[in-house]
């Protein structure tokens, strides 16, 4: 009987339980925080970002403008990001996107706090491309949030 009430108390017990959630957020934070301040793909400014993302967009290569996207809870970016600019690029329409981001401008009345920022692509009277992007505090770089 001892033995057993010492299993559960060290294993299935509400406090082991407790304590293993714990741990495994500790171990979650310390690795995202981690892997937010390795991400160095992103500029200092919101422009110098989109700067760099329709550069990789112009030259093709996907795999670096899906890096100038925010990081997911995982410390990655997310794959509708990759397979978004996958589908775009196999649709021939990577230089399409990229010549309407050039005409991007700020929408500085949709700023919902100091680290959010955004830019819109109006044609015709009409929104073609919207970008939100956000602050990479960890690492002191602008990432697009979505697009």
């Amino acid at each position: 009987a001892g033995g057993g009430y010492a299993v559960w108390d060290r294993y299935f017990s509400s406090e082991a339980q407790t304590q293993r959630n714990y741990q495994k957020y500790v171990d979650w934070q310390a690795n995202y925080d981690k892997a937010m301040r390795e991400d160095t793909y992103g500029g200092k400014t919101p422009q110098e970002t989109l700067d760099m993302f329709v550069a990789a967009l112009r030259a093709g290569d996907v795999e670096l403008a899906s890096k100038y996207f925010m990081l997911n809870e995982e410390g990655k970016v997310d794959q509708k990001w990759i397979d978004g600019l996958r589908k775009t690029d196999e649709a021939g329409k990577l230089q399409e996107v990229a010549n309407l981001l050039l005409d991007a401008i700020p929408d500085l009345e949709s700023r919902a706090y100091e680290s959010d920022y955004k830019f819109k692509v109006i044609k015709n009277d009409e929104l073609k491309i919207y970008v939100d992007m956000d602050f990479n505090s960890h690492s002191k770089i602008w990432k697009i949030e979505s697009l």
